[in-house]
């Protein structure tokens, strides 16, 4: 027998039930609804067959709240109020009709996406062993955000009702310890704050099994490791919308089933106040068009005007550093910090080239360019599932994995100092020159060095579970990025072939050097009795040349410089 979901719309000045207009809806079929302004609206659910334990109702409105409530008058405990809402009711030996309310306050109507699950006695019990919420049995999410985190915070499940007049008991820890907790999101497209994408993006977030194939796996945990508050902190993005659901699964002789949660969705900001739901201003979309600027400069230049890419290399990496320290151990403002942090850079950029000038060993130069570039290669890492290891709960194991992954580059490519300086900024410059577009059109690539600085600027960023969005957008971005290295780096080498690896510097280790003395001869030279009279030094012959004695004068090898 076919079951049917009837929704009725009921004035809140009618006292008795007065029918506008009905809607059928299938169970597990989610819908669209038009929710009338200043309304009662009653969901019913008719023929339910016995092997069904329990129901669930849930309704999703982007920026309206509605209230839905299991009985007739909303009350404390069986009444939800706010945009992504959900009730769980187990029913009756003996119930095949179940009913929900739905009210709305708002002079307007409200678009929602309405859905009715039945769940059977083999699935576990989503939120049965409810503490704190103030439904008995609660599967509802609470998402709290800040600039830098969301908390996603659930309640325990029960076991699967094997009959509904038996509830299990939630002290039971070897049945409990068979529920496995997993949390999973879909993130909407970026700076899309349309219903459409809203809806859409939920609809795929509804059952264990969309859950699972649409959404990305965050974290796993069980009964017994929820010795805390059962909750998890992810990353968030202001103005980046994310969908975030829980699957319960349980183990049990018979096989292993599974229940979803409530779908909630966040955008890290107020939805209704768009203007504070952008990561950044105009400021920074200069600054993005001065990093490009930079980018291609290094990617096609960076080796052959040694001196300014080795400057711009040290920039980047001295605010890195000096970013992190100001925002730790001191209270200014952001604009402070960012000030500070480009004066610190800047001083410490002409000091690292002018250290290239006193001492005149670019492998000492190149260094720092070469740890730029494993700094981006360690946040790439730590970007992926691999940053969600439960290894790197510890800052230190995270500082030391973190570290490895800056020295790879360097470690690997040192000895060969061309070709590590000519790598590194073809690398470095052509990230720089692909978040142009990445922070023009609001796309995720920026997140990569977002979540490395946040975890140095913040003690307790280390809790957090490392995601960000990666969808058609970075995907190409991502390509663009490898093409445009690789392509910086032909040049570079091609350019250069045959080249000195290295302009020489002026002085060497404080003695300044004499004109023309580092240049290589081109052949073999007769040394005058002027030259060898010279001040020896550390590049002079170790053998003194012959003097003329009027028969023959002795050739010699001028020194290699």
């Amino acid at each position: 027998m076919m079951m049917l979901v009837v929704v009725k719309f009921i004035p809140l000045t009618i006292l008795l039930t007065t029918v506008f207009s009905a809607i059928d809806v299938k169970p597990n079929q989610p819908v669209l609804v038009n929710i009338k302004g200043q309304s009662n609206n009653s969901v019913t659910l008719r023929n339910v067959t016995a092997d069904i334990s329990y129901v669930t109702c849930q309704v999703h409105s982007q920026t309206k709240n509605l209230t839905l409530s299991s009985s007739p008058v909303p009350r404390v405990g069986k009444s939800l109020t706010g945009v992504d809402i959900g009730i769980v009711t187990v029913l009756e030996p003996d119930q095949t009709e179940v009913t929900w309310y739905l009210q709305s306050n708002h002079s307007q109507d409200v678009q929602v996406l309405l859905a009715v699950f039945l769940m059977s006695k083999n699935e576990p019990l989503a939120g049965g062993c409810n503490l704190e919420f103030s439904l008995e049995d609660d599967a509802n999410l609470r998402v709290s955000y800040t600039t830098t985190k969301n908390l996603v915070e659930f309640q325990l499940s029960n076991i699967p009702l094997r009959n509904r007049s038996a509830h299990p008991s939630c002290e039971d820890r070897p049945s409990q310890n068979m529920l496995e907790y997993s949390i999973y999101v879909k993130y909407l497209s970026e700076n899309d704050f349309t219903s459409g994408e809203y809806f859409s993006t939920v609809k795929q977030m509804m059952t264990a099994e969309d859950v699972m194939t649409n959404g990305l796996l965050l974290s796993k945990t069980t009964s017994k490791d929820t010795v805390q508050k059962p909750e998890f902190l992810a990353a968030s993005y202001t103005g980046t919308g994310a969908v975030y659901n829980m699957v319960v699964k349980a183990t049990t002789p018979s096989g292993v089933t599974m229940a979803a949660y409530f779908p909630q969705v966040t955008y890290s900001c107020n939805i209704q106040e768009r203007e504070g739901c952008k990561m950044y201003g105009v400021f920074w979309l200069i600054a993005a068009v001065v990093l490009g600027i930079v980018g291609l400069f290094l990617t096609f230049l960076g080796h052959r005007f040694f001196r300014t890419g080795n400057f711009l290399c040290a920039f980047l990496g001295f605010c890195i550093i000096f970013y992190s320290v100001v925002c730790l151990y001191t209270d200014q403002t952001d604009t402070v910090v960012l000030v500070m942090t480009v004066i610190l850079g800047v001083v410490c950029a002409a000091l690292w080239v002018g250290m290239y000038e006193f001492v005149g060993v670019p492998a000492l130069s190149v260094l720092l360019s070469g740890l730029v570039a494993g700094y981006i290669i360690s946040s790439v890492v730590f970007y992926t599932q691999f940053g969600n290891l439960s290894y790197w709960d510890s800052s230190f194991n995270y500082g030391l994995a973190f570290a490895c992954g800056v020295l790879v580059i360097p470690v690997f490519i040192l000895s060969y100092t061309k070709v590590l300086n000519i790598v590194s900024c073809a690398f470095i410059g052509s990230y720089l020159i692909i978040l142009v577009p990445d922070i023009f059109l609001y796309t995720g690539m920026k997140y990569i060095i977002v979540n490395s600085i946040r975890h140095s600027t913040d003690v307790d960023y280390i809790k957090v579970i490392n995601t960000g969005p990666f969808l058609l957008p970075e995907i190409i971005l991502a390509c663009a990025w490898f093409l445009v290295c690789v392509f910086g780096a032909f040049i570079q080498f091609y350019r250069d072939w045959g080249q000195l690896d290295f302009p020489q510097s002026s002085r060497r280790c404080g003695r300044k050097l004499q004109p023309g003395y580092n240049r290589i001869p081109a052949r073999y030279s007769m040394e005058s009795e002027g030259e060898s009279d010279r001040e020896p030094d550390e590049r002079s012959p170790l053998l003194r040349p012959a003097r003329n004695t009027g028969h023959h004068r002795e050739r010699v090898l001028a020194a290699p410089t």
